[in-house]
């Protein structure tokens, strides 16, 4: 399984500041029809020569004006069931405040913590033969190493991490410009950011649309909630009765 993972935020002096990282889960046997299927849909509606000619963004494509177009409109509503079609899985968690990334010499923060988390409880339920590769939106030299060397710790020595015997411990990094994964993760992060930021009107039935797509795990027995979307709280370990989205 593939994971694309991307993040939305919003600045710390900015009122009812939120952080949001989403994943899209999407089984490597359907991503090039994703892929394909994309790079069709922006040439229909938007008349782009090559895929890379439009990177999706949530901040482009998701605002109440961008959403006034027709096209706009129509090129995510297909970009729905698109999702749906390739049979793609979402998973998105918020803190309150914005975040930093991981760095080599703290912790592993929560909200990395949390999508994996979910990535490794779908894939045991759904997939327990196969293993999730995790692809971020790579930035910089320093900064992936910085994050690589992070997510491996955590994958190696936490307890937790040792315990997700169905993710790879080794993160890749791909350019957000000609992966089509991380675009989607882009604009999941983005609407979910936004609504919980308080935009609940004219996003509300994307926000909807997106949540039907994610993958919820409940165990009564355990007291275990684990929801797709979802608010978490700063403190560690990320709790199973956070808020739900």
């Amino acid at each position: 399984m593939l994971v694309f993972v991307d993040e939305s935020y919003r600045g710390a002096t900015e009122p009812n500041a939120k952080t949001t990282f989403s994943a899209v889960l999407i089984h490597e046997q359907k991503y090039r029809e994703f892929d394909t299927k994309l790079f069709e849909l922006k040439r229909a509606i938007w008349h782009v020569e090559n895929s890379y000619d439009l990177e999706l963004k949530g901040r482009l494509l998701l605002t109440d004006r961008a959403l006034n177009l027709p096209k706009n409109r129509e090129f995510v509503s297909q970009l729905l069931f698109l999702c749906k079609e390739v049979g793609a899985v979402l998973f998105a968690v918020v803190q309150d405040g914005t975040i930093t990334l991981a760095s080599e010499s703290n912790r592993l923060p929560n909200l990395y913590r949390a999508l994996l988390w979910r990535v490794n409880t779908f894939m045991q339920e759904k997939a327990p033969q196969d293993q999730a590769v995790f692809f971020f939106d790579g930035i910089d030299h320093a900064t992936n190493r910085k994050v690589a060397i992070s997510f491996n710790n955590f994958m190696q020595r936490h307890h937790w991490g040792r315990a997700y015997q169905n993710i790879i411990p080794t993160p890749f990094f791909s350019d957000s410009e000609v992966s089509p994964g991380n675009q989607l993760a882009d604009v999941v992060a983005y609407c979910v950011n936004e609504r919980y930021v308080g935009k609940r009107g004219y996003l509300e039935d994307y926000f909807q649309r997106l949540r039907e797509l994610t993958y919820n795990y409940q165990n009564p027995d355990e007291d275990i909630a684990l929801w797709g979307f979802q608010r978490i709280p700063p403190e560690s370990p990320p709790l199973p009765f956070a808020e739900e989205l």
